[in-house]
């Protein structure tokens, strides 16, 4: 690990990382899935990361007052193996501070937090297209599972389950 990278310091993130939070997700997304993908709004993260209706954790890395790492992730629960988990959604580094180790130590904290909490896996998906992604998570030791595939119910069909 360089000298650069000691000097990022990770930590749980509070109400006033919320901008660059919301910055950062924007930037995967656009990194990602390209302009066309929405992405939440500022008070969204500060809602549901920080509210009353707190949905998510948040562990950053910052450097001198910026934040150039962030991780979004929630606990879950396998049915299967009868196990709690971590789910991680979101991990994006900035572009100034990749390949500097900052990705792996985001991962560790993230698995530090759930072992306090009793999780036994830490699970994420990532973009099919994604390679260096996928590179570096099968670097540091996670595994793709073959049978799973991921669905989403939203929109005029989530409203009409629904019985709207």
């Amino acid at each position: 690990m360089d000298s650069d990278c000691q000097k990022i310091v990770i930590r749980a993130a509070v109400p006033e990382d919320a901008a660059a939070i919301q910055a950062m997700i924007a930037a995967l997304a656009l990194e990602t899935i390209g302009d066309r993908q929405a992405v939440l709004s500022v008070d969204a993260v500060r809602r549901f990361g920080f509210g009353a209706e707190k949905s998510f954790e948040c562990i950053v890395g910052h450097r001198a007052g910026e934040i150039v790492g962030a991780v979004i992730m929630y606990d879950e629960f396998s049915t299967w193996s009868g196990q709690k988990g971590i789910y991680i959604l979101d991990i994006y580094i900035a572009p100034c501070a990749r390949g500097r180790g900052i990705g792996r130590r985001l991962i560790a904290e993230v698995a530090k937090w759930g072992g306090s909490r009793g999780a036994s896996y830490v699970r994420l998906s990532v973009d099919q297209d994604n390679l260096r992604a996928v590179s570096f998570y099968e670097m540091i030791g996670f595994k793709e599972r073959a049978h799973d595939r991921v669905f989403v119910l939203s929109g005029d069909e989530l409203t009409a389950i629904q019985g709207g």
